[in-house]
């Protein structure tokens, strides 16, 4: 099960730019540059957090991707299928459980322990990343075959879906005998384990965390960095952010500079990986 801080952030405004459509049997959001040419070059699809495709915040960081890289990014959503993604009033609900002191903490919080299970249990049984990556595959799978045949495709996973990105990264094979992908990027991830899913990676493979994010330790950040270092053919890079929580780079706080700068950060070494491998 995910740790408590992949249910806790700040929650974005809009307004956000792209469209919905329905894509090889999924809802996707689609957004395409603004300012500038499309990219004839790649293409570049979002893996969500646990909350799902449906958020402004991840919405708008789809836009920003389109708009810095001038790639078309899609965004779909590989969780309504069968499942729902996590409620965004879960964000409050786990604040308290952390937050609430004393004798009047004492009361609530079992009932708020109680509240979030409510919500996080059946989502982890819905949701396990291992579960769905059948369905991610076969979507990344068609996309190759179809629109980004004569495409480079990068994927990029925060939180939850940093799973399905890694494995994409392991180098399988669509239909047509391409790669699924060319080029991965993962933000805070969850879900993964290290070393095993690590050391099977054969694609371009990028990460950003913080030091203090308790969904991928830092011992295992450090093990992961090694297992890519010793891959002196493969492309990748392990970046720690001191300070950085968990979700940064997608829901921390916009009005916070220290918070902003973290989620710049990552924003600017994704937009500087896929300018290198999506070109």
């Amino acid at each position: 099960m995910p740790c408590a801080d992949c249910y806790r952030g700040h929650d974005h405004l809009g307004p956000v730019h792209g469209r919905e459509a329905v894509l090889h049997g999924h809802d996707v959001y689609i957004a395409e540059p603004q300012n500038r040419p499309l990219s004839q070059t790649g293409l570049i699809v979002v893996l969500s957090d646990a909350f799902g495709w449906d958020t402004i915040n991840l919405r708008g960081v789809a836009d920003r991707y389109a708009e810095r890289t001038g790639c078309k990014v899609y965004l779909p959503d590989f969780m309504y299928v069968s499942g729902t993604s996590a409620p965004a009033s879960i964000k409050s609900v786990i604040d308290r459980v952390l937050s609430e002191k004393g004798f009047w903490g004492w009361l609530v919080k079992p009932w708020l322990i109680l509240k979030a299970a409510y919500i996080m249990v059946p989502f982890s049984v819905r949701n396990n990343p291992e579960k769905r990556y059948p369905g991610v595959r076969q979507f990344m799978d068609d996309l190759r075959c179809s629109e980004a045949s004569d495409l480079k495709v990068g994927v990029v996973g925060f939180c939850w879906g940093a799973y399905g990105i890694t494995h994409l990264a392991h180098g399988g094979l669509a239909r047509n005998g391409k790669t699924l992908i060319d080029a991965a990027f993962t933000a805070h991830p969850s879900e993964i384990k290290v070393p095993e899913h690590i050391e099977d990676v054969k694609l371009p493979y990028s990460m950003v965390i913080g030091d203090i994010d308790f969904a991928l330790p830092l011992k295992d950040v450090r093990k992961t960095a090694e297992i890519l270092e010793r891959k002196k053919d493969l492309d990748s890079e392990v970046v720690v952010i001191p300070n950085a929580r968990h979700g940064f780079a997608v829901r921390g706080n916009p009005n916070n500079k220290e918070e902003k700068e973290m989620a710049d950060q990552a924003e600017d070494q994704l937009v500087k990986w896929f300018g290198k491998h999506l070109v």
